[in-house]
């Protein structure tokens, strides 16, 4: 299948993002809390400039395709709204303060990466996503049962049967389309900048780039 043959080009790089010192100190309870803020804020605007982009992207996808993943994504964006929505009000974080903070580099260079491919096309939009998507499945379950009790919310959104059904379609329509030599860097590249955003947050490096 297309997501095997993806994942398995990318070779140690998957281990890499979805076990990143990050996500480790996520299960084990010992990431700052201020790294974690930093991470949302962040994971914020990435959200709202990948939505944009699938709106995008959707215009130029089968019907039946389009129409099942933006069902499933929305029919469960309630539940991971109240989840993030939770976990920015105990940090004090508000949307003041997320619309006042620029992107990071990496996150910048990171929508533009998907929202560039977007227009490219569905498939492309679709292998420049799914890495997001399939690799926070597995990051939830993973940090499910961390003894920090907001790291563990977090988690049980990502681990959740609801999520589990957007990443399946998402995967259902990727098996379906042609994959072109070209489309396989596009996947690892979105692979690179999964690892980037931990480092950054990781780092919690500055944040200039301002604009969606």
């Amino acid at each position: 299948m297309n997501s095997d043959a993806l994942k398995e080009s990318v070779g140690e790089l998957w281990e890499k993002y979805v076990r990143h010192d990050f996500v480790k100190r996520m299960k084990d309870g010992s990431l700052p809390l201020e790294n974690f803020r930093y991470y949302l804020i962040q994971d914020s605007k990435y959200v709202r400039v990948m939505l944009k982009s699938l709106l995008n992207a959707s215009s130029k996808g089968p019907i039946d395709q389009v129409s099942k993943i933006i069902l499933k994504v929305f029919q469960t964006r309630d539940k991971g709204s109240e989840v993030h929505s939770f976990l920015l009000s105990q940090l004090k974080v508000n949307e003041r303060e997320i619309q006042d903070t620029g992107y990071s580099l990496v996150n910048y260079a990171y929508t533009r990466h998907l929202f560039y491919h977007s227009n490219l096309g569905w498939k492309q939009f679709l292998v420049a996503w799914a890495p997001c998507m399939w690799g926070y499945m597995e990051v939830g379950k993973y940090v499910l049962g961390s003894p920090n009790p907001l790291y563990n919310k977090w988690a049980e959104f990502y681990s959740s049967q609801d999520y589990r059904t957007r990443v399946e379609a998402i995967l259902e329509a990727l098996n379906s389309v042609d994959l072109g030599e070209g489309l396989f860097k596009v996947f690892m590249d979105s692979v690179n900048f999964e690892i980037m955003f931990w480092d950054s947050s990781m780092r919690m490096d500055p944040t200039p780039f301002h604009g969606d």
